[in-house]
């Protein structure tokens, strides 16, 4: 027995060392039968790298790791939709997945360095969005990137969160990271983004955009900037399909209905695909404004020049200055400024 004991503390002793690591996890809710997969989350697809089957409601996974890299446990049938991801950092040592708060549904990974510190934010998180405020949410996403600027988690947090940040946030963030960081092609692109974005801010000219309405006539905002009974134009970044934007349409139709004879117009870019939801949001909510689309989701000139990451999105332009004067006016925000401006 006692050779056995040092036989496997020595095993340990080979894992913790070098390049080494294990990935444990044990609970019942871990089924006999089913299998445990480490992957990376690619695009829309969860890559495989390894597996095993589930016994005695345990399981280990195991290799070697250059470099430490963000990954998931996912835990289903060999051939079916995963039943849960766990967050996981691959890198050398004794990882463990386990529920660290009976109130939190999910397992976090420990028992190394960047794990632990995963954990930690995570809960943080977690107890911030239960109890904090969105300024605290934000402001603990960008005090952990910081801190790990030059590692894995630093990065993914970043790539996970960076639409929360204002642009010149995400520019000096992009700064601080490593140059060959720096050089990917989705920092480069987001860096690109985040500069575009800075030029339609409140004070900037606003940028032409032509597409096509109903009928396949291509309206341009500048047409109706240029308006002569236009005051003040909403230009309306929004979808059929996205839940926010149709609770904001009462807001934007009182709106509307109030102010419109006295000058103000909307401008509504679509995200949709398919012309069909499209026109029947249209008409079935009676939106009796522009409305163009060029039917590309989010593959559009207009998403670019503006650098709509997500909607609804909105920016007012003044017509006799061409100036966006307000961005991002939701709800009663949107009424109570269009009533200062044409009182």
């Amino acid at each position: 027995m006692k050779k056995i004991f040092i036989l496997a503390l020595a095993t340990a002793a080979m894992v913790s060392c070098g390049n080494g690591f294990t990935i444990t996890g044990s609970s019942e809710e871990f089924a006999d039968g089913k299998w445990a997969f480490l992957g990376e989350q690619k695009g829309r697809e969860f890559v495989k790298s390894d597996s095993v089957q589930i016994a005695g409601n345990s399981f280990m996974l195991k290799g070697e790791v250059e470099t430490p890299y963000a990954a998931y446990v996912a835990i289903g049938d060999i051939d079916a939709r995963p039943d849960m991801y766990i967050q996981v950092v691959v890198e050398p040592g004794n990882i463990e997945l386990k529920k660290l708060n009976p109130e939190h549904r999910s397992y976090s990974a420990v028992g190394t360095e960047l794990n632990d510190k995963l954990s930690e934010f995570n809960n943080k998180a977690w107890e911030i969005s239960n109890n904090g405020s969105e300024d605290d949410f934000v402001a603990l996403h960008k005090s952990f990137i910081e801190e790990n600027i030059d590692n894995v988690l630093g990065l993914n947090a970043f790539k996970g969160a960076y639409y929360y940040f204002e642009p010149l946030v995400i520019i000096d963030l992009i700064n601080l990271m490593p140059e060959a960081t720096q050089a990917e092609e989705s920092i480069v692109k987001t860096k690109a983004a985040a500069e575009q974005a800075l030029k339609v801010q409140r004070g900037n000219p606003y940028i032409d955009i032509v597409e096509k309405d109903a009928d396949g006539k291509e309206i341009s905002l500048k047409s109706i900037v240029e308006n002569k009974e236009n005051k003040y134009v909403l230009l309306d970044f929004w979808a059929s399909w996205c839940g926010p934007c149709m609770a904001e349409v009462p807001h934007l139709k009182s709106t509307y209905e109030a102010y419109h004879k006295k000058g103000f117009e909307i401008y509504g870019v679509s995200f949709d695909r398919a012309r069909e939801p499209w026109l029947k949001a249209i008409e079935e909510k009676q939106m009796n404004w522009v409305h163009v689309s060029a039917l590309k989701m989010w593959d559009n000139q207009a998403r670019n020049d503006y650098a709509v990451n997500s909607i609804p999105a909105n920016f007012l332009i003044d017509c006799a200055t061409g100036e966006i004067i307000a961005t991002q006016l939701r709800g009663e925000e949107l009424e109570k400024k269009i009533a200062e401006l044409l009182k």
